[in-house]
């Protein structure tokens, strides 16, 4: 004789929390749209189990194209994206806006590519969580007018996260008055930012902040016959961090700015091309700190800078 057992709610979801978590898998194209937008949002990993969530879209040859992801729809208080990927593509878009939000808890990737876009693009990327590990964020903005990049690891508002073995990457090529923005928040380690801003660019911008960091590296880099950028780095309450800054040769009214508060045995360098640029470094209370300038560049020129087996170094 079959029997039937009816479960309660309340044992329904404990049995459910038992279960594997399975990979979602979500895809939006968009083709010739005005005004179009495009929303993804997924779950995370309730009570710890790994999703490999995939989020992706894709919106070409459009006009005002906004994209938005979030992965955790914070159905829990632990509901955290577990090695998940969230893609955005945008080309060939007038004022595009993309943005990605994820709670994730380790190996997450966030990637926004936006090619030929045109007027005012904007790329924001937030892997906001308690304790974030080995995630990536990437953005490229190629060919574009005013443009902008926004990434942020950790709780900017309260410092809470911790924040391990990030890696930030920032790139934009042809670009006019555009801005980086990078910021690693709360207690970290071994975090990565690169911000770059390809050759012949005018009235660039770059920002980056790490906060009660060790072993952290930031690289903000401006590319050759750059006229009026600017590069500000600020680390507050570091160990063994390294801030370089460099705008290649043929820079002219360029501007680079290092300030590090509170720090130990962290390092600053800075390298510019020809032309009327200043440079600044402050360190204060700290101890073992290495800060270094080179103007008009030259030995291998590219970042050049140095110092060797106690750090600083650059070139490339």
């Amino acid at each position: 004789m079959n029997k039937f057992i009816l479960l309660t709610t309340s044992a329904l979801v404990a049995f459910g929390v038992c279960l594997p978590a399975f990979a979602d898998n979500a895809t939006i194209t968009q083709t010739n749209e005005t005004n179009g937008l495009s929303v993804q949002s997924q779950p995370g990993a309730y009570n710890g189990s790994a999703t490999d969530d995939t989020a992706t879209i894709v919106q070409a040859d459009g006009s005002v194209d906004v994209a938005n992801q979030q992965q955790n729809r914070a159905t829990f208080s632990i509901d955290q994206a577990l090695t998940s990927t969230q893609l955005i593509t945008q080309r060939g878009n007038n004022t595009a806006q993309a943005s990605q939000t994820d709670n994730g808890d380790g190996g997450d990737v966030q990637t926004i590519t936006q090619t030929t876009t045109t007027k005012n693009t904007t790329s924001m990327q937030t892997i906001n969580n308690p304790f974030g590990f080995t995630n990536t964020q990437t953005s490229t903005q190629t060919s574009d007018n005013a443009s902008s990049v926004s990434q942020t690891m950790g709780v900017a508002s309260t410092n809470s996260a911790s924040m391990n073995n990030n890696i930030q990457n920032a790139t934009q090529n042809g670009q006019t008055s555009s801005s980086i923005s990078q910021t690693v928040d709360g207690a970290s380690n071994g975090n990565i930012e690169n911000a770059t801003q390809a050759a012949g660019g005018t009235g660039n911008s770059q920002v980056a902040s790490i906060i009660n960091g060790s072993n952290n590296y930031l690289e903000q880099v401006q590319g050759l016959n750059t006229v009026s950028n600017t590069q500000t780095a600020k680390l507050t309450n570091s160990s063994s961090d390294r801030a370089l800054q460099y705008q290649a040769d043929g820079v002219v009214g360029g501007s680079e700015t290092i300030t590090q508060t509170g720090d130990t045995n962290t390092h600053a360098g800075q390298g510019q091309g020809n032309g009327a640029n200043v440079a600044a470094i402050t360190q204060t209370g700290g101890s073992g700190d290495i800060a270094i300038q080179n103007q008009g560049l030259l030995p291998g020129q590219a970042g050049y800078m140095f110092v060797n087996s106690d750090h600083v170094l650059v070139h490339n």
